[in-house]
């Protein structure tokens, strides 16, 4: 009786763990960024989105800063990311991109899946970043197209995997 006790707390506590407390904390971050996204972009200008993607940290910030999870946007002129904790927006505009492909690792952090890398123009100098998005196919052609509209098509980099 007692050994049955103990397996069932034990399952009761990996569920808890592993199934409600991400379940809950994910409705808990999307719950922040939809009004922070709508305040900044108009819904009709959104490409693509994914509320739930998790960066893996900006080139010129370090290695040693924190994953962070948030709001990948894209529209017509830019690349939005609206970072939960701590609360931080940055803008990539199309124009700055140079290279998009999938990645195994950034930073020396990896996520277990490929990730969906840019490389672009910051305002101090040539940056990249990295974020783990639930769709990465979408993304990658997603941001070459509407990069392509911005710059003479086959300027991005690419990936060997899909071309």
């Amino acid at each position: 009786m007692i050994v049955a006790l103990i397996v069932v707390g034990v399952v009761a506590f990996v569920l808890l763990m592993f199934v409600v407390v991400p379940a809950l904390t994910l409705r808990w971050i999307v719950g922040k960024l939809r009004p922070r996204i709508a305040t900044a972009v108009r819904r009709e200008a959104i490409v693509l989105e994914d509320l739930r993607a998790n960066s893996l940290g900006l080139t010129s910030r370090g290695m040693f800063q924190s994953r962070g999870n948030g709001g990948l946007v894209l529209t017509a002129d830019e690349l939005l990311f609206f970072q939960v904790v701590p609360r931080r927006d940055l803008a990539i505009p199309l124009s700055a991109i140079h290279e998009v492909k999938s990645e195994k690792a950034h930073l020396g952090k990896s996520y277990g899946r490929d990730l969906l890398y840019v490389a672009f123009d910051g305002p101090s100098g040539p940056d990249s970043i990295a974020w783990f998005v639930r769709d990465l196919p979408a993304w990658l052609e997603a941001l070459r197209r509407a990069a392509s509209g911005n710059r003479a098509a086959g300027s991005m980099g690419s990936d060997p995997r899909r071309d």
